[in-house]
């Protein structure tokens, strides 16, 4: 499985970080918050206390026993006399500074300005209404000289609270700043001390110290603290959760995304087998381990037997489902060690690895015929095929490249196709040297095309009863500057195969109907016909614009067509012959009883002339069974009124009999060799006479 990407894991490492930092925070800022509030409950408090004080002592006219439910202790009456003196009719002013502030606290105590209160809590309290309790108080005069005390703050404690150097500390401010300070004496924050200087005269004139006790305001506090901090820190995880669920659904879905791609670049989508990528990929490293360690392997070529007829019969569904069913019983037949992949279409390879000796690879490639072979049932069908296989065993020399093995398996595997399918061949060396000349020959075919190296022939046709000449065939040759004369039967397939069947086939039609508008009007043509032609061209156009173009009478022309043809697309053939029969144009059947012979084709088709190919005529007088096959097939032209040529007529005894049974034409070399050139007299080509 992929790894998460350098970005996922910035997005999630920072949302885990986010959320650690939130929820810690969270509760730093809430302690803070929450000893801001008491700080500041407290200030406002001693600021309250400290008017009532004021208030108690101006109108009394001697000590009060009690202030704020506080027994007073006076400890210097002199001293306190005199600050009730100086206080008749001489108002008293509070800390000009009765703001609360406190050190460390300067974002809260920002907000609490400018929100006016609201935000902590303040603007809904009632004045007088504080979470601090009072738990004494004491009066200082102007020199710091402890002058009374109230409640639970004595003299002694508040000698000791003076020891403490906050609160020294803060006594001092509150006297230099003339404003409330408050602080903590313990390291919980519950009891704290406040300082509230009074001003008479402009000058000090006394200081009211008050110890207040926040326990149980804190107590509450922490516990709202706690609970708020709890909240949040949910409200925060499930925050947290929600992106991180989408971030990691959302890398779970890439990660099965890239799994589905990287398998879909190196495998068969129809089969679930190692594409040709994979293959290739193994091969190399295949390869490189039986280099490595001394050991013989294998690739296997593989190919059905007849697999186009079933996809043209039954529709690619079927020819799919065979396909699975074809790779299954490849993995069943194989070794655990071996791997089997599709390489396109019907077309399977397989690399068989550490094998003792070529023969372990004769046993698999005959263990994979054999299943293959069997009998299959899909898509309602009992389907019967088999396959062709080439072996190439290996490793390869170092200088060549893996390929090499599967390049030599496919030459092995043609040679197995060229044996009679549903066999295995291995490859010999021969088998490349063929295929290097086949490539020359085809790279010396185009460059014949270009440069007007090719010729036609042309074979005189006669009428066997009368001797007339009749027309001729055209026949391309293809004499090489190096290999001297060149078989049709060589170039032509190669042709075919490569799609020069088409420039070739329209130049020999053109070449030829221009030099039969040279001969008598009664001499015709006849032109072969590729089954390829039909496959990638329009014939019918085709034949049409070149009689146009070069004037020849469509009557005078004869299109020699092959059973193979008939077989390709029966319905499409069957158009095309009608529109050139109804164009004038005859359609004779070449080398009939060669190839898938079916009378039907005769009434189907719009056949004028039947020839018969030249390996029955050269063994008549010497076979009764082809002397049978022959005069059957000349009296069913007969009966069906078409006419019936011989080719290949090169004796006087083939002739006679041709001529007993009623044969129509003849065309040989008894009769008149192939030429380039057509004499202008017909008396000239005849060898010899006809006979008689």
């Amino acid at each position: 499985m992929a790894e998460v990407g350098s970005r996922d894991r910035l997005v999630m490492a920072g949302l885990v970080v986010l959320g650690l930092l939130t929820v810690i925070a969270g509760v730093l800022s809430g302690h803070s918050t929450v000893d801001y509030v008491l700080g500041r409950d407290a200030n406002e408090a001693a600021l309250s206390w400290a008017r009532q004080i004021d208030t108690a002592l101006g109108s009394a006219a001697e000590t009060p026993g009690r202030i704020l439910d506080k027994d007073v202790q006076v400890l210097d009456p002199a001293a306190f006399q005199q600050n009730l003196a100086s206080m008749a009719g001489k108002p008293a002013s509070l800390p000009a500074n009765q703001n609360f502030s406190q050190r460390g606290f300067g974002l809260i105590e920002a907000i609490d300005r400018i929100t006016g209160g609201w935000a902590l809590g303040r603007g809904s309290q009632p004045k007088d209404d504080f979470v601090s309790k009072l738990d004494g108080f004491a009066v200082l005069d102007a020199d710091e000289k402890l002058v009374a005390t109230a409640g639970n703050l004595s003299s002694g404690k508040l000698a000791s609270l003076f020891a403490l150097g906050d609160v020294r500390d803060a006594l001092a401010e509150s006297k230099q700043d003339d404003a409330v300070k408050v602080t903590s004496t313990d390291e919980a924050g519950d009891a704290r001390v406040a300082f509230v200087p009074v001003v008479q005269d402009g000058k000090l004139s006394r200081i009211y110290a008050f110890s207040l006790d926040q326990s149980s305001a804190a107590a509450l506090t922490n516990v709202a603290l706690t609970v708020a901090t709890l909240m949040a820190s949910l409200f925060i995880v499930l925050g947290f959760s929600v992106p991180a669920a989408i971030a990691a659904r959302r890398i779970r879905e890439r990660w099965l995304a890239e799994d589905q791609i990287r398998h879909l670049a190196l495998h068969d989508s129809l089969t679930g087998l190692p594409n040709r990528l994979q293959f290739h990929q193994h091969l190399d490293r295949a390869v490189s381990r039986a280099k490595r360690h001394g050991q013989l392997m294998a690739v296997f070529g593989l190919d059905l037997d007849r697999f186009k007829h079933v996809n043209d019969t039954l529709g690619h569904a079927t020819g799919d489902a065979l396909l699975a069913e074809v790779a299954a019983r490849l993995k069943e037949s194989v070794r655990e060690s071996d791997l089997v992949g599709r390489l396109g279409g019907d077309e399977f390879a397989i690399v068989a690895e550490d094998l003792a000796a070529p023969e372990d690879a004769m046993r698999l490639a005959r263990r994979v015929c054999t299943a293959l072979g069997e009998a299959y049932h899909v898509n309602g069908h009992e389907l019967a095929t088999s396959a062709s296989i080439g072996i190439a065993i290996g490793p390869v020399d170092d200088a060549e490249p893996s390929d090499t093995l599967l390049k030599n398996a496919d030459l092995a595997l043609y040679r197995a196709k060229e044996d009679g399918r549903n066999t295995f061949r291995f490859f010999e060396p021969a088998m490349d040297a063929a295929l290097q000349k086949r490539r020359r020959l085809e790279a010396d075919l185009r460059a014949a095309l270009r440069k007007n190296q090719l010729y036609l022939d042309y074979q005189p046709q006669f009428d066997l009863e009368s001797g007339r000449l009749t027309g001729y065939e055209a026949l391309v040759r293809w004499w090489h500057p190096t290999e001297g004369e060149i078989s049709p039967t060589t170039f032509i397939p190669i042709a075919e195969e490569t799609g020069l069947i088409v420039p070739l086939g329209e130049w020999i039609l053109h070449t030829a109907c221009s030099y039969a508008t040279t001969w008598p009007l009664d001499t015709n043509l006849a032109v072969n016909l590729s089954p390829a032609q039909f496959k990638t061209q329009d014939v019918y156009g085709l034949v049409r614009r070149v009689l146009s173009e070069t004037g020849l009478e469509p009557h005078r022309l004869e299109l020699e067509i092959t059973e193979g043809i008939i077989l390709q697309n029966t319905d499409a053939v069957m158009e095309t012959l009608k529109r050139l029969d109804q164009l004038g144009v005859s359609i004779a059947m070449d080398d009939f009883g060669t190839g898938y012979s079916s009378l039907s084709y005769l009434t189907r088709f719009p056949v004028k002339k039947i020839k018969i190919d030249r390996s029955f005529i050269d063994t008549l007088g010497t076979s009764p069974q082809t002397s049978a096959i022959v005069s059957s097939i000349v009296g069913l032209g007969q009966s069906l009124h078409v006419t019936i040529t011989a080719e290949g007529v090169e004796t006087e005894g083939q002739a006679a009999m041709l001529k007993k049974w009623g044969c129509d034409q003849v065309q040989g070399f008894y009769y008149g060799k192939p030429d380039a050139d057509v004499p202008e007299s017909a008396e000239t080509l005849k060898d010899h006479p006809l006979v008689a």
